[in-house]
C-alpha cells in the first residue's frame, strides 16, 4: 500500500476535483453544439425508436420530421440512453456526468499504467490528472471522456497483446467500442492489426481474432445499416462535416464550427453527401488557385491548430487559459521529447506509439484538425513523458 501511495493519492484528487467541478457547475455546463444534438438524439430514439443526428440546422426538414439516420455512430447515444431512460432529463444529464467522472479517472489509471512502463508512472498520471480540459470534458456531454477510456484501454492491452489470439479478439473489441464512439476509433484496429501483420505467418491467427471481436462489436451497427438504408455503411455518413469544416484556411468565415452558407439536405445524411460534394470542390478549387496556401494549410498550419492549441470551450470562464495554456506545453514538451528519447533507444512499445498518434494526426490533417480531437491523444504524450523520472533499478 506505502508504495502505491502517490498514486492512490493523484486518483483520490482527481476524483475529488472532477466531483466538485460537476457539482459546482452541474448542467449548466454545456457547448450548446455537438453536446446538444447527443442529447436530443438519444431522447429521441427512446421515445420513437428511430435512431437520427438530431440538432438544429442541420436539415431542411421540421423539426418534428424524423427520419434514420447513421450520421453519427451510436456508440455515445448507448451510454447516454439508460440514465435518460432511468430518470428524468435533468438528473439522468447529472448522472451521466458523474459516470464521466469515474471515467476520466479511470483514464488517469490507465496513463499511470502506460507511463510506469518507461519511467515514474506517477508523472504520468498527476499530468492527466490536473490538466485543466480534462476536468472541463468529464462535464461536458461529449465524446472525448468515453472515447479516451477506450482509445488509452487499447494501447494499454495492446502493449502487452504479444500475438495471443485470445489478447487480440479482446483488442477488437475494444477497439469496435471505440469506433462505436467516434468513427476514427478504427485508426486503433488498422494500425494495431498493421503492426500484427509484420510479425509474420505466425500472427495470422491473431489478426484474425482481432478482427472477429472488432466485428462482433460493429455487426449489430451494420446490420441496421443495411435493413434501414439496403446498402452497407461500415462507420458513418456524418464525414462531408469535418471534411468541408477542414477546407476553409485558418477557419475562415467559421464561427462555431458552422458557416450559414454550407448546403443542407433533407436528411442528415443528404446533408453530409451535399457537404462532402462542396468540400471536394472546394479543395479542387483551392489546390489549383492557392497551391501554396492551401499546401501550408493541409501540413503545418492543421498541425499547429491540433496540437498547439488547447480545448477550454465553455470552460474559458472557470479556468485560467494562461496557465492551461502552459500546462498544455509542458505535456507537448515532455511527452515529445521524451518520446524521441524512447524512439532513439528503441524501448519497446514507443515505435507504437508513434505509429499511433502519426495515424490520428494524418486523418485529422486531411479533415477537420480541431484541438479538441487531439485531447484523447494527450494522455498518451503524458505517458511518454514518465521518461523523464526513471524508476530506480531493480523498480517494478
Amino acid at each position: 500500500m506505502r508504495r502505491h501511495a502517490g498514486l492512490l493519492l493523484i486518483l483520490a484528487l482527481a476524483l475529488l476535483v472532477r466531483l466538485i467541478f460537476v457539482y459546482q457547475w452541474g448542467n449548466t455546463l454545456t457547448l450548446n453544439s455537438d453536446d446538444v444534438g447527443y442529447v436530443t438524439s438519444t431522447r429521441v430514439w427512446l421515445e420513437k425508436g428511430i435512431f437520427s443526428y438530431v440538432r438544429p440546422g442541420i436539415v431542411l426538414a421540421p423539426p418534428n420530421c424524423i427520419s434514420p439516420s447513421a450520421y453519427i455512430t451510436p456508440g455515445y447515444p448507448l451510454f447516454l440512453a439508460p440514465f435518460l431512460w432511468l430518470a428524468p432529463e435533468r438528473w439522468a444529464l447529472l448522472l451521466a456526468r458523474y459516470a464521466q467522472v469515474l471515467l476520466s479517472v479511470a483514464s488517469v489509471y490507465l496513463a499511470y499504467r502506460l507511463g510506469r512502463r518507461w519511467g515514474k508512472g506517477e508523472l504520468s498520471a498527476a499530468l492527466v490528472a490536473f490538466y485543466p480540459p480534462f476536468i472541463l470534458v468529464s462535464g461536458l456531454l461529449l465524446t472525448e471522456t468515453l472515447f479516451t477510456f477506450f482509445l488509452l484501454l487499447f494501447l494499454d492491452r495492446w502493449l502487452e497483446a504479444g500475438a495471443s489470439p485470445r489478447q487480440w479478439f479482446w483488442l477488437g473489441v475494444i477497439g469496435g467500442l471505440a469506433t462505436l464512439v467516434r468513427p476514427t476509433g478504427v485508426v486503433l484496429v488498422l494500425v494495431g492489426l498493421a503492426f500484427c501483420c509484420f510479425q509474420g505467418r505466425k500472427a495470422l491467427k491473431a489478426l484474425l481474432c482481432g478482427l472477429l471481436g472488432f466485428c462482433v462489436v460493429m455487426s449489430p451497427w451494420w446490420v441496421r445499416n443495411y435493413c434501414t438504408f439496403h446498402r452497407p455503411i461500415l462507420l458513418s455518413t456524418g464525414g462531408g462535416n469535418p471534411l468541408l469544416l477542414g477546407t476553409y484556411v485558418n477557419l475562415e468565415n467559421i464561427e462555431h464550427g458552422w458557416n450559414p452558407y454550407w448546403p443542407v439536405g433533407h436528411t442528415p445524411d443528404e446533408t453530409s453527401a451535399r457537404q462532402q460534394a462542396y468540400a471536394l470542390k472546394r479543395l479542387k478549387e483551392g489546390f489549383s488557385q492557392h497551391p501554396r496556401r492551401y499546401l501550408y494549410w493541409y501540413t503545418w498550419g492543421k498541425f499547429k491548430l491540433l496540437w498547439g492549441q488547447f480545448f477550454l470551450w465553455g470552460g474559458e470562464d472557470k479556468f485560467s487559459p494562461v496557465f492551461t495554456r502552459w500546462y498544455h506545453y509542458v505535456i507537448l514538451a515532455l511527452g515529445g521529447t521524451g518520446l524521441l528519447w524512447l524512439l532513439g533507444r528503441r524501448v519497446p512499445g514507443s515505435g507504437k506509439v508513434l505509429a499511433l498518434l502519426a495515424a490520428f494526426t494524418v486523418v485529422h490533417l486531411a479533415t477537420c484538425a480541431y484541438c479538441r480531437y487531439a485531447l484523447p491523444l494527450l494522455p498518451v504524450l503524458a505517458a511518454a513523458a514518465s521518461s523523464w523520472w526513471p524508476k530506480p533499478a531493480g523498480a517494478r
